[in-house]
This record gives C-alpha cells, sequence and structure tokens, in this order.
C-alpha cells in the first residue's frame, strides 16, 4: 500500500456568501496506479455551522464529472477524531477514478471554519 498526503493541515473558512471549498486542481491525487483506497480524514478544530467533508473522484479533472466517494459531517466527526472510508474496488458505490479531491460544503448560510488533514492509502493494482 502506498500512502499519499491529499491534503496536508490546512484551515478553511467560508462566509455566508461562501459555503462550498474546493481543493485547488494543482493538488489533486492522481489514483490511477490504484484499485482501491482507504481516506483517512483528521479533522482538529471546527467552528460556526458543521461543514460537510466530501471526497470526490473523477476521470478526467471536468468538475461536472466528479462523484462524491463518500461525505462527513464534521458534527458527527467530532472535533479531533479520525474519520476514515474505505472504498474497495469489489463493490464501492462511486469506485476511485483516476482523480481524488476533497470539497467541504456548509448548508448554514453562516460563518465557518475547518482545521484539518487528509491521507490516502492506495492498494496497487500491481500488488
Amino acid at each position: 500500500m502506498d500512502t499519499h498526503l491529499l491534503q496536508d493541515w490546512i484551515t478553511i473558512r467560508g462566509t455566508s456568501s461562501v459555503t462550498t471549498v474546493t481543493q485547488l486542481e494543482t493538488d489533486y491525487l492522481d489514483a490511477s496506479p490504484y484499485q482501491d483506497v482507504m481516506v483517512y480524514v483528521h479533522v482538529q478544530e471546527f467552528s460556526g455551522s458543521a461543514p460537510t467533508i466530501n471526497v470526490d473522484t473523477a476521470p478526467l479533472k471536468d468538475e461536472s464529472l466528479f462523484s462524491p466517494m463518500f461525505s462527513q459531517n464534521v458534527s458527527v466527526a467530532g472535533n479531533g477524531l479520525l474519520v476514515w472510508k474505505v472504498t474497495l474496488s469489489s463493490r464501492p458505490s462511486v469506485p476511485v477514478a483516476r482523480w481524488v479531491r476533497w470539497r467541504a460544503t456548509a448548508t448554514s448560510g453562516s460563518a465557518w471554519d475547518m482545521t484539518f488533514r487528509i491521507i490516502v492509502a492506495g492498494n496497487s493494482l500491481m500488488a
């Protein structure tokens, strides 16, 4: 298994007019060598309306092609909790494609922030 840092520690903020923050395209993970992945999301803190972290995948870097592999509401996870989700090649609802990214969304129209990191472990196609 190979391990990649999808996102090093980062603090993101949203306002009443900014409810979604998406990872920069230059930081997407190329997951083409992997048949399945384990995603670890470590939330250090959040405030305001509880955001949801989505880990999306797509075969191309085209916004319309991205689908969430999983979503986690931060208020359920709690501060400092390590949240993980396994996406297996045999029975995924959305299988891992070439590109993987994160996206954070808050449903409320109020200010919010969150500090987190995401680690991805990939199981190689050649293993």
